[in-house]
Protein backbone atom coordinates (compact mmCIF):
# COMPACT_ATOMS: atom_id res chain seq x y z
CA UNK A 1 0.00 0.00 0.00
CA UNK A 2 1.34 3.42 -0.93
CA UNK A 3 2.02 5.65 2.06
CA UNK A 4 -0.04 8.84 2.21
CA UNK A 5 2.01 11.95 1.44
CA UNK A 6 2.33 14.42 4.29
CA UNK A 7 0.25 17.59 3.82
CA UNK A 8 1.64 19.77 6.63
CA UNK A 9 2.29 23.42 5.84
CA UNK A 10 3.54 26.22 8.11
CA UNK A 11 1.65 29.54 8.09
CA UNK A 12 1.42 32.87 9.90
CA UNK A 13 -1.58 35.07 10.59
CA UNK A 14 -1.62 38.66 11.84
CA UNK A 15 -3.90 39.66 14.69
CA UNK A 16 -4.52 42.87 16.62
CA UNK A 17 -4.30 43.12 20.40
CA UNK A 18 -4.28 46.20 22.63
CA UNK A 19 -3.25 48.56 19.85
CA UNK A 20 -0.46 46.37 18.49
CA UNK A 21 -0.14 43.90 15.64
CA UNK A 22 1.34 40.44 16.25
CA UNK A 23 1.83 37.24 14.32
CA UNK A 24 0.55 33.83 15.32
CA UNK A 25 2.02 30.72 13.75
CA UNK A 26 -0.04 27.69 12.82
CA UNK A 27 0.46 24.40 11.03
CA UNK A 28 -2.16 23.00 8.68
CA UNK A 29 -2.79 19.45 7.51
CA UNK A 30 -5.11 18.44 4.69
CA UNK A 31 -6.84 20.68 2.18
CA UNK A 32 -7.72 24.28 3.02
CA UNK A 33 -10.79 23.90 0.79
CA UNK A 34 -12.23 21.25 3.13
CA UNK A 35 -15.18 22.84 4.98
CA UNK A 36 -14.68 20.45 7.92
CA UNK A 37 -12.18 22.18 10.21
CA UNK A 38 -10.39 20.77 13.25
CA UNK A 39 -8.60 23.24 15.54
CA UNK A 40 -5.82 21.88 17.79
CA UNK A 41 -4.36 23.83 20.71
CA UNK A 42 -1.42 22.75 22.86
CA UNK A 43 -0.58 22.89 26.56
CA UNK A 44 0.99 25.79 28.44
CA UNK A 45 4.64 24.96 27.65
CA UNK A 46 4.07 23.18 24.33
CA UNK A 47 3.47 24.12 20.69
CA UNK A 48 1.60 23.15 17.53
CA UNK A 49 4.11 20.46 16.57
CA UNK A 50 2.55 18.21 19.22
CA UNK A 51 -0.32 17.63 16.75
CA UNK A 52 1.75 16.59 13.72
CA UNK A 53 0.88 12.89 14.02
CA UNK A 54 -2.83 13.22 14.76
CA UNK A 55 -3.13 16.11 12.30
CA UNK A 56 -1.84 13.99 9.45
CA UNK A 57 -3.92 11.01 10.61
CA UNK A 58 -7.12 13.08 10.46
CA UNK A 59 -6.26 15.09 7.34
CA UNK A 60 -8.46 12.81 5.24
CA UNK A 61 -11.45 14.09 7.24
CA UNK A 62 -10.49 17.67 8.07
CA UNK A 63 -8.60 20.78 7.30
CA UNK A 64 -6.57 20.54 10.51
CA UNK A 65 -5.21 23.78 11.98
CA UNK A 66 -2.76 23.46 14.90
CA UNK A 67 -2.05 26.80 16.55
CA UNK A 68 1.03 28.14 18.34
CA UNK A 69 -0.50 30.32 21.04
CA UNK A 70 1.34 33.63 21.72
CA UNK A 71 4.70 33.11 23.40
CA UNK A 72 5.21 29.63 21.96
CA UNK A 73 6.60 28.04 18.82
CA UNK A 74 6.39 30.26 15.74
CA UNK A 75 4.19 32.93 17.37
CA UNK A 76 5.37 36.31 18.62
CA UNK A 77 6.23 36.87 22.27
CA UNK A 78 4.40 39.63 24.15
CA UNK A 79 6.47 42.52 25.50
CA UNK A 80 4.06 42.90 28.43
CA UNK A 81 3.96 39.42 29.96
CA UNK A 82 0.73 40.19 31.81
CA UNK A 83 -0.99 40.05 28.40
CA UNK A 84 -0.62 36.26 28.36
CA UNK A 85 -4.16 35.41 29.43
CA UNK A 86 -7.27 33.56 28.30
CA UNK A 87 -8.94 36.58 26.64
CA UNK A 88 -5.84 36.87 24.42
CA UNK A 89 -5.88 33.17 23.58
CA UNK A 90 -9.62 33.27 22.83
CA UNK A 91 -9.07 36.24 20.51
CA UNK A 92 -6.31 34.38 18.66
CA UNK A 93 -8.52 31.29 18.36
CA UNK A 94 -11.32 33.43 16.97
CA UNK A 95 -9.00 34.94 14.35
CA UNK A 96 -7.79 31.51 13.30
CA UNK A 97 -11.33 30.14 13.03
CA UNK A 98 -12.40 33.20 11.01
CA UNK A 99 -9.43 32.65 8.69
CA UNK A 100 -10.70 29.16 7.84
CA UNK A 101 -14.13 30.50 6.90
CA UNK A 102 -15.83 27.76 8.96
CA UNK A 103 -19.02 28.46 10.88
CA UNK A 104 -18.43 25.37 13.04
CA UNK A 105 -15.24 23.58 14.04
CA UNK A 106 -14.22 20.58 16.06
CA UNK A 107 -11.55 21.15 18.73
CA UNK A 108 -8.74 19.16 20.32
CA UNK A 109 -7.18 20.85 23.34
CA UNK A 110 -4.30 19.54 25.42
CA UNK A 111 -4.25 20.93 28.98
CA UNK A 112 -4.31 24.73 28.49
CA UNK A 113 -5.71 24.17 25.00
CA UNK A 114 -8.55 22.21 26.57
CA UNK A 115 -9.27 25.03 29.03
CA UNK A 116 -9.48 27.46 26.10
CA UNK A 117 -11.79 25.01 24.33
CA UNK A 118 -14.07 24.69 27.36
CA UNK A 119 -14.26 28.47 27.74
CA UNK A 120 -15.26 28.90 24.10
CA UNK A 121 -17.64 25.91 24.15
CA UNK A 122 -19.48 27.40 27.15
CA UNK A 123 -20.36 30.56 25.21
CA UNK A 124 -23.95 30.87 23.89
CA UNK A 125 -22.74 31.33 20.30
CA UNK A 126 -19.87 28.85 20.46
CA UNK A 127 -18.54 27.61 17.10
CA UNK A 128 -17.36 24.31 18.61
CA UNK A 129 -19.35 21.28 17.38
CA UNK A 130 -17.37 18.59 19.23
CA UNK A 131 -14.72 19.02 21.91
CA UNK A 132 -11.80 16.70 22.72
CA UNK A 133 -10.05 17.38 26.03
CA UNK A 134 -6.59 15.89 26.43
CA UNK A 135 -6.08 15.28 30.16
CA UNK A 136 -7.85 18.35 31.44
CA UNK A 137 -11.17 19.18 33.06
CA UNK A 138 -13.08 22.06 34.64
CA UNK A 139 -11.32 21.59 37.99
CA UNK A 140 -7.52 21.56 38.41
CA UNK A 141 -6.16 21.12 41.95
CA UNK A 142 -3.54 23.52 43.26
CA UNK A 143 -1.20 20.71 44.29
CA UNK A 144 -1.17 19.29 40.78
CA UNK A 145 -0.58 22.72 39.25
CA UNK A 146 2.38 23.31 41.55
CA UNK A 147 3.87 19.94 40.65
CA UNK A 148 3.31 20.50 36.95
CA UNK A 149 4.91 23.96 37.17
CA UNK A 150 8.09 22.74 38.84
CA UNK A 151 10.33 23.48 35.84
CA UNK A 152 7.99 25.75 33.86
CA UNK A 153 9.01 29.32 33.11
CA UNK A 154 12.72 28.79 33.77
CA UNK A 155 15.01 30.35 31.20
CA UNK A 156 16.84 27.06 30.86
CA UNK A 157 19.80 27.12 28.45
CA UNK A 158 21.71 24.21 26.95
CA UNK A 159 25.14 24.08 25.30
CA UNK A 160 23.92 21.68 22.63
CA UNK A 161 20.70 20.28 21.21
CA UNK A 162 21.64 16.88 22.62
CA UNK A 163 21.88 18.33 26.14
CA UNK A 164 18.45 19.91 25.66
CA UNK A 165 17.00 16.62 24.44
CA UNK A 166 18.25 14.83 27.55
CA UNK A 167 16.71 17.53 29.78
CA UNK A 168 13.32 17.36 28.07
CA UNK A 169 13.28 13.56 28.20
CA UNK A 170 13.98 13.64 31.93
CA UNK A 171 11.55 16.45 32.81
CA UNK A 172 8.63 15.59 30.49
CA UNK A 173 8.51 11.85 31.20
CA UNK A 174 4.76 11.94 32.00
CA UNK A 175 3.89 12.33 28.30
CA UNK A 176 3.32 9.37 26.03
CA UNK A 177 3.32 6.54 25.45
CA UNK A 178 6.14 7.25 23.01
CA UNK A 179 8.42 5.10 20.91
CA UNK A 180 12.08 6.12 20.75
CA UNK A 181 11.37 7.92 17.48
CA UNK A 182 8.42 9.72 19.11
CA UNK A 183 10.61 10.81 22.01
CA UNK A 184 13.27 12.12 19.63
CA UNK A 185 10.72 14.26 17.79
CA UNK A 186 8.97 15.41 20.98
CA UNK A 187 12.25 16.53 22.53
CA UNK A 188 13.48 18.33 19.40
CA UNK A 189 10.09 20.01 19.05
CA UNK A 190 10.49 21.34 22.61
CA UNK A 191 13.64 23.32 21.81
CA UNK A 192 14.65 26.49 19.97
CA UNK A 193 18.11 27.40 18.70
CA UNK A 194 19.31 30.65 20.26
CA UNK A 195 22.80 30.68 18.74
CA UNK A 196 25.34 28.24 17.32
CA UNK A 197 26.30 27.30 20.87
CA UNK A 198 23.07 27.73 22.83
CA UNK A 199 19.61 26.17 22.88
CA UNK A 200 16.55 26.94 24.98
CA UNK A 201 12.99 25.75 25.51
CA UNK A 202 10.61 26.86 22.76
CA UNK A 203 8.47 29.28 24.76
CA UNK A 204 8.78 32.68 26.39
CA UNK A 205 10.13 32.14 29.92
CA UNK A 206 8.11 35.21 30.91
CA UNK A 207 5.05 32.95 30.87
CA UNK A 208 6.13 31.51 34.19
CA UNK A 209 5.63 34.80 35.98
CA UNK A 210 1.96 35.13 35.11
CA UNK A 211 0.75 31.60 35.80
CA UNK A 212 -1.45 30.92 38.82
CA UNK A 213 -0.99 27.75 40.87
CA UNK A 214 -4.25 28.14 42.80
CA UNK A 215 -7.16 25.75 42.33
CA UNK A 216 -8.82 26.28 38.96
CA UNK A 217 -12.58 25.88 39.22
CA UNK A 218 -14.78 26.29 36.13
CA UNK A 219 -17.69 23.96 36.91
CA UNK A 220 -20.05 26.84 36.11
CA UNK A 221 -18.68 26.92 32.55
CA UNK A 222 -18.86 23.14 32.33
CA UNK A 223 -22.60 23.21 33.00
CA UNK A 224 -23.09 25.57 30.04
CA UNK A 225 -21.32 23.33 27.49
CA UNK A 226 -23.86 21.76 25.15
CA UNK A 227 -21.62 20.03 22.60
CA UNK A 228 -20.42 16.39 22.92
CA UNK A 229 -17.14 16.04 24.85
CA UNK A 230 -14.46 13.34 24.83
CA UNK A 231 -11.78 13.34 27.53
CA UNK A 232 -8.53 11.40 27.25
CA UNK A 233 -7.35 10.74 30.81
CA UNK A 234 -3.78 9.85 31.67
CA UNK A 235 -4.35 7.62 34.69
CA UNK A 236 -1.19 8.94 36.39
CA UNK A 237 -2.14 12.60 35.81
CA UNK A 238 -1.51 15.15 38.56
CA UNK A 239 -3.97 17.64 37.02
CA UNK A 240 -7.01 15.47 36.30
CA UNK A 241 -8.23 13.48 39.30
CA UNK A 242 -10.67 10.59 39.50
CA UNK A 243 -13.15 12.77 41.43
CA UNK A 244 -13.14 15.33 38.63
CA UNK A 245 -13.54 12.60 36.01
CA UNK A 246 -16.58 11.13 37.78
CA UNK A 247 -18.26 14.52 37.97
CA UNK A 248 -17.45 15.20 34.29
CA UNK A 249 -19.19 11.94 33.35
CA UNK A 250 -22.43 12.84 35.12
CA UNK A 251 -22.76 16.63 34.79
CA UNK A 252 -22.86 19.24 32.05
CA UNK A 253 -22.16 17.62 28.67
CA UNK A 254 -21.53 14.24 30.39
CA UNK A 255 -18.14 13.54 28.88
CA UNK A 256 -17.13 10.26 27.34
CA UNK A 257 -13.83 9.25 28.97
CA UNK A 258 -11.01 7.17 27.49
CA UNK A 259 -8.46 6.00 30.05
CA UNK A 260 -4.78 5.96 29.04
CA UNK A 261 -2.80 3.72 31.43
CA UNK A 262 0.88 4.28 32.21
CA UNK A 263 0.70 7.96 31.24
CA UNK A 264 0.43 11.12 33.29
CA UNK A 265 -0.05 14.64 32.00
CA UNK A 266 -0.44 14.23 29.04
CA UNK A 267 -1.29 11.52 26.51
CA UNK A 268 0.94 12.19 23.50
CA UNK A 269 -1.70 11.84 20.72
CA UNK A 270 0.66 9.79 18.57
CA UNK A 271 -0.23 6.15 19.19
CA UNK A 272 -2.89 4.31 17.21
CA UNK A 273 -5.23 3.71 20.15
CA UNK A 274 -5.46 7.39 21.10
CA UNK A 275 -5.87 8.53 17.50
CA UNK A 276 -8.56 5.89 16.89
CA UNK A 277 -10.47 6.98 19.99
CA UNK A 278 -10.46 10.58 18.78
CA UNK A 279 -11.41 9.63 15.20
CA UNK A 280 -14.28 7.41 16.39
CA UNK A 281 -15.64 10.19 18.59
CA UNK A 282 -15.42 12.86 15.89
CA UNK A 283 -17.03 10.72 13.20
CA UNK A 284 -19.88 9.06 15.06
Amino acid sequence: MQEKAATMQQHHLQYHWNGEHYQVGFRSHGQASNPNVLVCVHGISRNARDFDAIGEALSDLYHVVAVDMPGRGMSDWMEDKSQYNYPLYETVAGEVIAMTGARQVDWIGTSMGGVIGMRIASMPTSPIRKLVLNDIGPFIPSEGRKQNSRVFGLDTRFKSEEEGIRWVRENRSAFGPFTEADWEKFCRDSLRKISDSEWGLDYDPGLGGVRSVDDYNAWDQWERIACPVLCLWGLESVLLTSDTIERMKTSGPKAKVVEVPGVGHCPGLVDEAQIKAVRDFLTR
